[in-house]
């Protein structure tokens, strides 16, 4: 069974459009949203982090003048 030949698609606003196809502008910009993506998911687990911390420091601070 010949390997069908399979373009990579990018799926906006509930459009599909082929990958190859688009502009190296929109390509491009397509690699930004990635990159920040994941700059959100890193900040959110840094945000949740120094919360976790902090209600740890609070429960601890209670514990202590108690």
């Amino acid at each position: 069974m010949a390997e069908e030949n399979k373009t990579p698609k990018v799926l906006i606003d509930d459009i599909e459009y082929d990958f190859d196809a688009l502009s190296e502008t929109a390509k491009n910009l397509l690699g930004f949203l990635k990159k920040l993506d994941q700059e959100i998911k890193e900040k959110r687990f840094s945000l949740d982090s120094a919360l976790l911390a902090r209600k740890q420091a609070v429960a601890d601070l209670k514990t202590e003048i108690q």
